[in-house]
């Protein structure tokens, strides 16, 4: 064998060098980095000169009301801290507060829908959006048509319940939400679950991804803080190794979309120590998931899923958690109510069911009544978009046409429909909208406490002020909205109340159950199993509008212009696929191409893992032709109680 010398060495260091530049350089990998870098330091704004000084308010990005201070630059807001160092959501504020393709005036459609571009837009007065909108209303109702006129909001609060009444003041029961963790256990349980997880002593988590985005993060960073000092055991069942995982005290590694059978194998065990909920014909089928049956439908093993039960069951206040996801949650109703039913099985303090008092019935014209009798409320907005009809339908900050999985379907109908969006971007959905309504973000937002810290963007209104000014011109409907502004009505809104007794419905639960293990048997054509993942800052696609967020993408994530997904690397070598390989994903609702691989072992077998939020068609020009988008491949069955797709397992075949 010849000896190697040091020039040799030197010759072979240097070929490994330049082959590896010029492969770094061929890819494209530079020139995007560079692109990304062009684009977002031409948008960094440099204030003027003026007076340094600090605003103290309150935060309302959510729930939590955190202390907010706001540095100011003369009458620019450059920096914002909290109370709990900068969530997310604040600090993704000022990007959207000063972002350069905010809408700052109401938009009227002159060109095609569909159109990405603000040139199939043109700037129209407040009074002719709102005169413009309320004529067409006005010309249902006169025609007892109202139940044609449908709302979607993005999130349960105020605003969206004021959507509700001026949707069903028309004589319509078509006033939905997108799915979300309240939304969905709305559905399920009849009121949002209240986790008191600072008081809780053993958290045990059904995919639910604490740690990433789900519920409020700055709550459950500050609360994971407290754990940790308590000595609080977190146990987390979930296919992937996320940071939640990775961060737990004891990680489940189940095989993907068994959730709700392992939550039937915990609460067999907790029957067996006396424990019950739901009822005989509940428990009849509790009693049918002993360990050893749910060990071959999850992976774990018997002595798992025993050891398991007896911490949960010994915990002095342990809690069971729904809702698989970060931002974006899906979870059947099914599955909602078994790991409630854990809780009442365990006895647990630390899950209270609440209901929101927003704002009574409204008053019905005899136009409206006539047409109410017309309306038949579908189960949620999935059921809505594949089974329902509008004419009309006005979106309040919500995107369906990106997140649903019937999002397709939705647009089709939109083409061919009256579209308000009210939003303070232009987004997937917004393309199909004939108005907009630019809206504010909560910096700008009077409240009951006080004046906003900061003025409104130009011409932009609050959702609820668009909405009652709408209401004001609407035929019969103003009787109903007797406040004058927003403002006006926060001081009048009532607050949670419990929500009384659940109603475990046995046969959603036995339907379900045959559905997951209908999926888990072996198929020659739809081999493998896939689920979603999210990034903290971009979740199921909010974040990508905002450039900063841009930044926390890493190259396993997104990289040479393409998606990465992540697949088993055992799985990958059965299946012929290599590290950074391009693949095409196909399941029974669709085929996604163009995504390349990225081979872990956190990810478990015969399993892909697949990136939420990216693969925008508008939504700016930061996330806009940015990867793609899953929703319109994953799973289309609908729940019965929560009328929403359960996309989180679907099975696919790559090529």
């Amino acid at each position: 064998m010849k000896k190697i010398d040091r020039k040799d060495f030197l010759k072979i260091g240097g070929g490994a060098i330049v082959g590896g530049l010029s492969g770094y350089v061929f890819s494209g990998a530079p020139f995007l980095g560079m692109q990304w870098l062009i684009e977002w330091t031409q948008d960094q704004y440099v204030p003027a000169g003026g007076k340094e000084e600090y605003l103290k308010t309150i935060c309302e990005a959510c729930r939590e009301k955190c202390e907010m201070s706001i540095r100011m630059i003369g009458d620019r807001a450059v920096k914002i801290e909290t109370s709990n160092s900068g969530c997310p959501f604040s600090q993704n504020a000022l990007q959207l507060l000063y972002h350069p393709e905010r809408i700052d005036a109401p938009l009227k459609r002159v060109g095609r829908k569909g159109t990405v571009k603000f040139s199939a837009f043109e700037k129209v007065s407040w009074d002719e959006a709102l005169g413009a909108v309320s004529k067409n209303m006005n010309k249902l109702i006169g025609e007892k048509r109202g139940h044609l006129i449908a709302g979607i909001s993005k999130h349960d609060n105020l605003a969206s319940a004021l959507l509700d009444r001026l949707v069903k003041a028309c004589g319509s029961t078509a006033a939905y939400y997108e799915p979300s963790l309240n939304s969905l256990s709305q559905a399920a349980l009849g009121g949002s679950v209240e986790y008191d997880f600072n008081n809780a002593d053993c958290i045990l988590s059904f995919g639910a991804r604490l740690l990433e985005g789900w519920g409020v993060p700055c709550s459950m960073n500050k609360a994971f803080i407290e754990w940790k000092k308590k000595g609080t055991r977190l146990i987390q069942a979930d296919a992937v190794r996320t940071r939640t995982a990775s961060l737990a005290d004891q990680w489940l590694p189940i095989k993907p979309g068994t959730e709700l059978i392992l939550a039937m194998g915990i609460a067999n065990r907790l029957s067996k120590r006396g424990r019950a909920a739901g009822g005989a014909e509940w428990m009849a089928v509790v009693e049918k998931y002993a360990p050893d049956k749910v060990a071959a439908l999850t992976g774990l093993s018997v002595k798992q899923i025993e050891e398991v039960a007896e911490t949960f069951s010994r915990a002095r206040n342990p809690v069971a958690v729904a809702g698989r996801g970060g931002k974006g949650v899906s979870s059947s109703s099914a599955e909602f109510l078994a790991v409630h039913a854990l809780n009442t099985m365990a006895g647990s303090q630390a899950a209270v069911l609440k209901k929101g008092q927003w704002l009574g019935e409204p008053v019905l014209s005899a136009n409206a009544a006539a047409s109410i009798k017309e309306s038949k409320k579908l189960a949620g907005l999935d059921d809505f978009i594949k089974n329902g009809n509008f004419e009309i339908i006005i979106i309040n900050e919500a995107d369906p046409v990106y997140k649903s999985a019937y999002g397709a379907e939705l647009a089709e109908k939109m083409d061919r429909a009256f579209v308000v969006s009210i939003t303070p971007l232009l987004n997937d959905t917004a393309m199909y909208a004939d108005y907009m309504f630019p809206s504010l973000t909560f910096l700008e937002n009077d409240t009951s406490a006080g004046r906003a810290p900061l003025k409104p963007y130009l011409k932009s209104a609050h959702a609820g002020d668009c909405l009652i000014s709408l209401a004001q011109k609407v035929d019969g409907v103003k009787a109903s909205f007797p406040w004058a502004s927003y403002v006006d009505l926060i001081k009048t809104s009532g607050a949670s109340v419990g929500a009384g007794g659940v109603n475990y419905n046995a046969r959603v639960l036995i339907d379900q159950l045959a559905l997951i293990e209908k999926n888990l048997k072996p198929s020659d054509e739809f081999p493998l199993s896939m689920i979603p993942v999210e990034l903290t800052f971009v979740g199921d696609g909010d974040g990508m509008a905002f450039p900063y967020a841009l930044k926390t993408i890493d190259q396993k994530t997104f990289s040479q212009g393409k998606l990465c997904v992540e697949i088993n690397r055992k799985t990958a070598g059965q299946h012929g696929v290599s590290e950074g390989e391009r693949i095409d994903i196909a399941s029974s609702w669709g085929e996604i191409g163009s995504v390349r691989t990225h081979l872990t072992d956190t990810v478990a077998p015969d399993t892909i893992a697949i990136p939420l939020g990216f693969g925008h068609m508008a939504y700016t020009k930061y996330a806009k032709n940015k990867g793609v988008n899953p929703k319109g491949i994953m799973a289309h069955d609908i729940d019965p109680l929560t009328g929403t797709a359960n996309w989180w397992h679907t099975r696919v075949k790559i090529s």
